[in-house]
């Protein structure tokens, strides 16, 4: 047996051992908490692809990433006056963000509008609900800014 080196004294090698699967699980949930956004669908916007109450799962991605017909979050711009002080507009907490379908990229006509053809500007998306009779979405509010893209839908996560 020896009695120098590392594997001298098993304790030590006992925590070395279960140190190391340890912090990898620590620098893996570090890495997916900046890569990854969680976040509960309100509303009908997006049926029947997601129903209100759904929770989804999406990533941060490089913008070159983004395709047309990729479901993506949005972070909304506050609206003043409307949350109060404790962050909510009567009974319901204000909305940060929308999930949406990119209809659109820069330089691509935006779809189902006027008969007055668009293009989408540089540095920008043209997003839609897939419920569109009810989405509130590009339509309204024009294209959206490429900075205030949170991320692209990866799945909806099933909570036991």
């Amino acid at each position: 047996m020896r009695t120098d080196g590392p594997t001298a004294d098993p304790v030590a090698r006992a925590l070395m051992v279960t140190a190391v699967p340890t912090a990898l699980t620590l620098l893996t949930a570090l890495v997916v908490r900046r890569r990854c956004v969680l976040l509960d669908v309100s509303g009908p916007s997006m049926l029947p692809t997601y129903r209100d109450g759904d929770r989804l799962l999406a990533a941060r991605v490089p913008l070159r990433l983004v395709r047309r017909g990729t479901v993506v979050v949005i972070r909304l711009r506050p609206a003043p006056g409307l949350s109060g002080s404790d962050g909510s507009a009567g009974d319901r907490p204000v909305p940060t963000s929308m999930v949406k379908r990119v209809a659109a990229l820069p330089g691509e006509e935006t779809p189902g509008l006027s008969s007055a053809t668009d293009v989408v500007p540089p540095g920008h998306l043209f997003v839609l609900g897939d419920n569109r009779e009810v989405s509130y979405d590009s339509r309204h509010t024009g294209p959206v800014p490429f900075a205030r893209l949170a991320g692209v839908v990866l799945c909806r996560v099933r909570c036991a």
